[in-house]
């Protein structure tokens, strides 16, 4: 395993406000979103993500305004270089993406606070470092705190990305580390 001390990026935050009823019309299509799932290794083997027990659908009802969030980290030409191997591009960008998301996921989880009613839906479930109980055929140890993906719900965050926050999202098709990485997430609002 690689561990990076030199890594250096830099954050932006871009947001955008959009009717629920219209962001459900326009970047839901569960079918197609799951056949990306299905070629995932992780499909499976989190209960963060499909296949659920429950109509991803229905997970969205109720709420009337969706504010959708990226974050991205962009990568210096520095940091770019020091990756050697696809591994190593890999492990930096994992590293990267959990160090954000240490501080993320406790800011959504207040902005639930602060809008009753509201829900948030993250970037992959990462809750247990030891690794998730459902391999195992057990519960959810965290069952309060998990939330699930746009992705893992049927949402098409690329074209999402695109159109309401004007990110195109990049990935790697060589082995090396993108310019950015950017994790997309929303709250849903009644």
């Amino acid at each position: 395993m690689f561990t990076f001390a030199n890594m250096n990026y830099t954050l932006t935050n871009t947001e955008a406000t959009i009717g629920a009823d219209e962001f459900i019309r326009r970047y839901r299509d569960v079918e197609r979103i799951r056949q990306y799932c299905l070629q995932c290794p992780g499909y499976g083997k989190s209960w963060g993500c499909p296949p659920f027990d429950f109509d991803p659908t229905t997970c969205t009802d109720g709420f009337s305004t969706v504010r959708l969030m990226g974050t991205t980290i962009e990568f210096d030409e520095e940091t770019r270089a020091a990756c050697k191997s696809a591994e190593q591009a890999t492990a930096m960008g994992r590293q990267a993406m959990g160090e954000v998301w240490e501080s993320l996921l406790p800011r959504l989880y207040q902005l639930e606070q602060e809008v009753p009613g509201s829900r948030c839906f993250t970037f992959r479930c990462v809750l247990c470092p030891e690794g998730c109980t459902r391999p195992d055929g057990k519960p959810c140890r965290h069952p309060e705190r998990l939330r699930h993906s746009l992705e893992s719900v049927g949402f098409d965050i690329v074209a999402m990305a695109h159109d309401l926050l004007g990110i195109d999202l990049e990935w790697s098709h060589d082995g090396s580390l993108p310019k950015h990485i950017t994790l997309v997430t929303a709250l849903m609002c009644p």
